[in-house]
């Protein structure tokens, strides 16, 4: 492929199934890399966050880092594009392009990396007979778990749907909708905090890979989660398009305000602890 003729090297990028497997085994912290965060490394930001120095400086940071409890995650569909639909297929194909800059000085071919894209276990897949086996797996990592949950505002994982039914405990730290590496500091403390012997999933988008490495440092358990709960909804529902969930802010969605409705769920307001 011309990417990997480009680069000189295929990286070693390991498949959906690998990466979950070895979550599963090895309760390894997770920091995942999208167009987002590789996009803050070129200097450029979105509708979702910002163009921030330090938080580009610190992606950069994590992206090259080495820690036994910790993995490194790039979307698999570099190195391979197996049952991927077209759109995905032509996304990535194109981002390669762009961004190749970024993936020839900082992807090393003597490393491991594992799949930025398991969280998103059924939009971009042609054939989805592998959705149902992937969100077993997803589940798995923390069913039976006390987890606490750090989300942006509006994120809302696991509200009217069973995606969290399996958990001992959830709790919630809500964090702003947009530009959250603005209060890094409030939100790794709550973290911190509130996180003893949980399981953290961060759904927080580019500030979630640094938190994550941040907390493996500091010798918790924890995942940059992202879309997993907008890929949920998308997988109940059969849908055919990237569409709106009511309540939820989805970020990839035509013309999303729907967010903005205030939810009833006494559920989910007990399960919020801090709200920063």
């Amino acid at each position: 492929m011309k990417k990997q003729r480009a680069l000189g090297f295929i990286p070693d990028i390991k498949s959906t199934d690998e990466t979950l497997d070895k979550i599963l085994l090895e309760h390894c912290s997770v920091s995942r890399y999208g167009d987002g965060e590789l996009n803050l490394i070129r200097k450029k930001g979105n509708g979702f966050c910002h163009y921030n120095s330090s938080l580009s400086e610190r992606l950069q940071e994590v992206l090259i880092s080495k820690l036994p409890n910790h993995i490194v995650c790039l979307p698999q569909a570099l190195v391979s594009q197996e049952n991927l639909n077209l759109r995905t297929k032509v996304f990535w194909m194109a981002y390669f392009t762009k961004a190749y800059d970024v993936f020839a000085r900082y992807i090393k071919p003597e490393w491991v990396y594992y799949d930025a894209s398991f969280t998103r276990f059924y939009f971009a897949y042609k054939n989805k007979n592998v959705c149902k086996g992937y969100l077993k797996k997803i589940k798995g990592i923390w069913g039976g778990r006390n987890v606490l949950l750090i989300e942006g505002e509006y994120s809302r994982l696991g509200v009217n749907n069973d995606l969290f039914r399996d958990v001992c405990s959830l709790q919630r730290v809500l964090c702003p909708a947009k530009n959250a590496y603005e209060k890094y500091d409030d939100i790794f403390n709550a973290a911190v905090k509130y996180g003893q012997d949980k399981l953290i999933l961060v759904a927080l988008g580019q500030t979630a890979t640094v938190l994550s490495y941040d907390l493996a440092k500091a010798g918790y358990w924890a995942i940059d989660i992202g879309h997993v709960d907008v890929e949920y909804e998308w997988f109940l529902r059969g849908a055919k398009d990237k569409i709106q969930i009511e309540g939820k802010y989805v970020n990839e969605a035509k013309d999303n305000t729907s967010f903005a409705v205030e939810i009833q769920n006494e559920n989910y307001e007990r399960s919020i602890i801090v709200r920063i």
